[in-house]
């Protein structure tokens, strides 16, 4: 396991682990998936993977639901963020962990960066200035000496596909008692 690995070679070491709204993650995680796909056909929708009959696709038993949803389905198993944070509280205690809102990264990267920098005692260097948007994906981006932008690549922040509403409420009805329980855990409220 890899936390008993890590602690192994350094006992002390600090962990950042990245969350953001399970849903969101979910479906950028569905996004990525499928635009690797296309070469080899289409996969089905994002309500078919999640809520859906998803047998032909998933090794996971689709045909066994929790609270409505594909439990099993990666994309969805990924964002029950307290089952995989219990690994890590096993081997290490919370104060060396770090856990950065992805929601917060996008929205206010130079906050959550130099919160990152705190945590891991490094000199201050993450200034509002030094970050812009690019125009077309609204993700954030570095600004060179130049200004120029230098942003992320083509494989981030790709157009999610619009989700029905009833799936969206059905995944966050699913999550909803899943992130009480992360935010429990790490003694920390986010605005899913």
């Amino acid at each position: 396991m890899a936390p008993e690995r890590i602690k192994s070679l350094n006992p002390n070491t600090k962990i950042i682990i990245v969350v953001r709204d399970p849903v969101t993650r979910a479906i950028s995680d569905y996004t990525q998936s499928s635009s690797k796909r296309k070469r080899v056909g289409l996969m089905p929708s994002f309500e078919t993977m999640a809520v859906g009959d998803c047998a032909n696709w998933l090794r996971a038993n689709c045909t066994t639901k929790t609270r409505g949803v594909n439990a099993g389905w990666g994309a969805i198993r990924i964002g029950v963020y307290h089952k995989h944070m219990k690994r890590w509280l096993d081997y290490f205690p919370i104060e060396n962990i770090h856990i950065v809102d992805g929601e917060k990264l996008i929205s206010n990267p130079a906050d959550e960066i130099s919160a990152t920098e705190r945590f891991l005692g490094l000199k201050p260097v993450a200034k509002a200035e030094k970050f812009g948007v690019d125009p077309i994906k609204k993700f954030p981006c570095l600004k060179n000496d130049d200004g120029k932008l230098h942003c992320l690549g083509k494989t981030k922040g790709r157009h999610h596909p619009d989700v029905e509403p009833a799936v969206l409420r059905a995944l966050k009805e699913f999550y909803s008692p899943e992130n009480k329980k992360f935010y429990q855990m790490v003694n920390h409220w986010f605005d899913w």
